[in-house]
């Protein structure tokens, strides 16, 4: 199993410097150690990508367990680029979800999650059709989030998103996760 090192090395590199910059040599460098050492563990640049992506989504879930949400809101905000961790995690997200545009392997790993994660938003008590739109348009607004100064951000949350979160929390009659 890799270090905690490298694997913050990863995740550094990508939200720093962006996926072009990542290497074996930029990672070994970014976590202080030998390449030899990243190598060992990763041979391409997609299992790179691959994880550090992993490596905050394990952050995400943490930050999801402390932050308690105890509204769709409060979980999709979890999501957002609204401070600088959750900026460094969108911008490995979105490394990552470029990649998979491109590598066949990531694209089929990158569906499987989607999908688990607008059956995460079906078990919350959303249809269908409105897990999807959600999670696209959580997809989007993370994108405009990260192309916009920090200061700007939560406004762009407030027209863009929150207004549909209300609504779907209105119809979910006590469905959502305490």
């Amino acid at each position: 199993m890799p270090s905690t090192r490298i694997l913050d090395g990863v995740v550094n590199v990508l939200a720093d410097r962006g996926s072009h910059a990542l290497s074996i040599r930029s990672v070994a460098a970014e976590a202080g150690v030998s390449p030899a050492q990243v190598q060992y563990y990763y041979r391409t640049r997609a299992e790179l990508v691959r994880a550090g992506f992993d490596h905050a989504g394990e952050q995400f879930l943490a930050d999801i367990a402390a932050a308690r949400p105890s509204t769709l809101m409060d979980v999709v905000e979890q999501w957002l680029p609204l401070d600088s961790r959750r900026d460094h995690r969108a911008r490995v997200w979105l490394a990552y979800a470029a990649m998979s545009s491109v590598d066949e392997h990531l694209a089929a790993e990158s569906a499987r999650l989607d999908g688990e994660l607008r059956q995460w938003f079906m078990k919350q008590g959303l249809s269908e059709e409105a897990a999807a739109h959600l999670f696209a348009l959580i997809d989007g607004v993370t994108v405009q989030c990260l192309m916009v100064p920090m200061a700007e951000r939560r406004s762009l949350v407030d027209r863009a998103l929150t207004p549909l979160v209300t609504e779907l929390e209105k119809g979910l009659d006590g469905a959502r996760p305490r």
